[in-house]
Order: structure tokens, then C-alpha cells, then sequence
């Protein structure tokens, strides 16, 4: 009771007017500025030469390398803040922007629509990508993933696949089973649906319900986080670039996004990979129960739970978010002065 009546508490501060005000403010004065002026952008082809947007920050006198690998209809823009604080914590950050989404080429026809080909794509990106960053400017610096909801998957199936070998992987609220239902048992039945849809020929079309990108959805309700203030920029962001919005996921991507999580929780092999999972105690977008999978199925895992937070844990309250980053700064520092590094 006493948890509940503090975080309570504090989400009343944290989104108070005058505080969600300066909060933007900092935004606007101190992190734009330096993700512009510290961060190179460049490009690589992806499979089927697919354009791919990356971005890095290098910190002075870097202790690691960390990789960020995003979610759904996201970009690396969208942790502008998170690039900063690992900056000023003595990691170099590399992120880049999955295809069909956020600076990365779209494919023929897609227009807004979330699609992808073959999941397997992705993973076969972030490989590229992690095969570049460590054999860039000091390649005796250990590598760290740090992966979000879709991008978790993504990264579970590279380290599951042993395409990558990195020193860690932080799993942010990872997408190792999405919410469609209620309940765990139809995920069958809809993965069935969604493949006969796309035999159908409407691989390409939205999945039920889903729509354009809508810029201006309110801040109430909604079922991401509890930071007004982040979840404000980010939306202000979308509405002023219109090459980076994306609307709901088709029945392609929706399909191959679930055989993904499904792999990714069923068939994990052992490694020596550490892995710390960190779950959003009130998520409605993916489900716990199936990270709990994966984390019984992977003895290296170490699961953390953020209470009361939703699904975008890196861009929630301050003490919500503040904790995670505690989690990742000890975790990353802890391997890299592990005597078994």
C-alpha cells in the first residue's frame, strides 16, 4: 500500500503542469542539441538492399559499446534521451532504424502500413549491424545490446540463432508474445487466422482495426507510459516528420511477428550469453507470462520487475525509468569488470 500511495505520488508530480513544461523545455535545450551535434548518421544496404539509417555517439574515453535496437514503429530519435545518458555514463552508443520504419527505407507500395517480408530480415540486419560495430574504432571495447519489444525479439532470435556474440543483452519489456488476445491459449488459433489472410493475398492490407498513423492520440488512456512529458515530444516528433510515421501493422507483419515470439520463448538454445530481461509489471502490449518462458528456458537470464510500469520502460516516469537505468549502468558494469569477461 505504502508503494502504491509513493508511486502515485510521484506520477502526480512528475505530470504536473509546471514539471511537464520544464521537462520539454530540457528537452528542447539540452537533448536535441546534443543528439545533433554529437551523433554521426550513416547508411548500409540491408537485405535486399534496403536502405538502413544508423546513427552513432561515441563518448569520450568509452568503457563499451552499446547497440540500440528499437521496437515497433519507433526510431533511434525516440531515445534521444537514453543516448545521452548512456553517453554520460561512458558508453558509445549505435542505433539504427529498422526496415519499413522510422529514417530506413520503406518497401514498394507500403505507404504507412507496418509490413515486413520475412522477420528473419531484421535479424539478419542487426547481425550486419553488429558485425560493423565491432570491428569499428576500438574493437577491444565489449558489446552491449540494448533491445526494446520488437527489437527484443529481434535480438533474442539473433543471440538463439548464435549470429551474434555479444558480452550482454538488456531486454526491455521484449515482444516474446504480443497481447492480440486475452488470453495465451488463442495465440494458435489467431496465428492461423492470420496466416490464412495472407495466403488470401492481403499480406499487404492492415490487420483488423488497425489505421494510419494517427499524430495527435491523447495522452490519456494510453497504454505505453506514464510520462506525459515523453510521451508528448515523441508524438510531436511524428506529427513534424511525416517520412517517419507509420500506422498499424499488417497481416504479414503481424504473422511473422508472432512465429518470432513464438520461437523466441519455445526453442531458446543454452549459451554463456547474460541476458537481463526487464519487465513492465502492467504491460498491455506484450504479455509477461511469455518473457517468464523465456527466462526459465534461459539459466544466464536475470529478470527484473519494474512495478507499475507499462510497456515503454526507457521512456517512462522518473522513478519508474530511473531504476532500469540503474539495472542496465550496474549490469553492463559488472560484465565488463567481470573477471569471465
Amino acid at each position: 500500500m505504502e508503494k502504491e500511495i509513493l508511486f502515485h505520488q510521484e506520477l502526480e508530480k512528475e505530470n504536473s503542469e509546471s514539471t511537464v513544461e520544464k521537462s520539454i523545455q530540457r528537452y528542447k535545450d539540452t537533448i536535441i542539441p546534443f543528439y545533433k551535434a554529437k551523433g554521426v548518421s550513416e547508411q548500409f544496404l540491408g537485405v535486399a538492399d534496403v536502405a538502413i539509417s544508423c546513427r552513432t555517439f561515441l563518448a569520450q574515453n568509452a568503457t563499451a559499446k552499446i547497440i540500440l535496437c528499437t521496437g515497433y514503429n519507433e526510431s533511434y530519435l525516440k531515445y534521444s534521451e537514453l543516448i545521452m545518458n548512456l553517453c554520460e555514463s561512458g558508453f558509445s552508443v549505435y542505433c539504427y532504424d529498422h526496415r519499413g520504419q522510422g529514417f530506413s527505407g520503406r518497401f514498394l507500395n507500403q505507404e504507412k502500413r507496418g509490413y515486413v517480408d520475412k522477420f528473419e530480415n531484421y535479424v539478419d540486419d542487426l547481425c550486419y549491424f553488429f558485425e560493423q560495430v565491432s570491428g569499428s574504432q576500438k574493437n577491444d571495447l565489449p558489446i552491449f545490446f540494448i533491445a526494446h519489444s520488437m527489437g527484443g525479439a529481434i535480438c533474442s532470435l539473433a543471440v538463439n540463432e548464435k549470429k551474434i556474440n555479444p558480452n550482454g543483452v538488456i531486454l526491455s519489456a521484449p515482444m516474446h508474445e504480443i497481447m492480440l488476445t486475452p488470453y495465451h491459449i488463442l495465440e494458435v488459433p489467431v496465428y492461423g487466422i492470420l496466416s490464412l489472410m495472407c495466403k488470401l493475398n492481403y499480406a499487404n492490407k492492415y490487420a483488423f482495426g488497425q489505421t494510419d498513423c494517427i499524430p495527435f492520440r491523447p495522452f490519456e488512456g494510453n497504454d505505453v507510459t506514464h510520462s506525459k512529458a515523453r510521451y508528448s515530444v515523441w508524438r510531436k516528433h511524428i506529427d513534424e516528420i511525416e517520412d517517419m510515421q507509420l500506422g498499424g501493422p499488417t497481416f504479414q507483419w503481424l504473422k511473422e511477428a508472432v512465429g518470432a515470439s513464438r520461437t523466441c520463448r519455445k526453442h531458446f538454445a543454452k549459451m554463456n550469453i547474460p541476458i537481463l530481461l526487464l519487465q513492465a509489471e502492467v504491460d498491455t502490449v506484450v504479455r509477461n507470462s511469455a518473457q517468464d518462458i523465456f527466462s526459465k528456458n534461459n539459466e544466464n537470464c536475470e529478470k527484473i520487475v519494474l512495478e507499475n510500469s507499462k510497456h515503454e520502460i526507457l521512456m517512462e516516469i522518473d522513478f519508474i525509468r530511473n531504476k532500469a537505468l540503474d539495472y542496465i549502468k550496474k549490469f553492463i558494469n559488472q560484465k565488463i569488470n567481470s573477471p569471465n569477461k
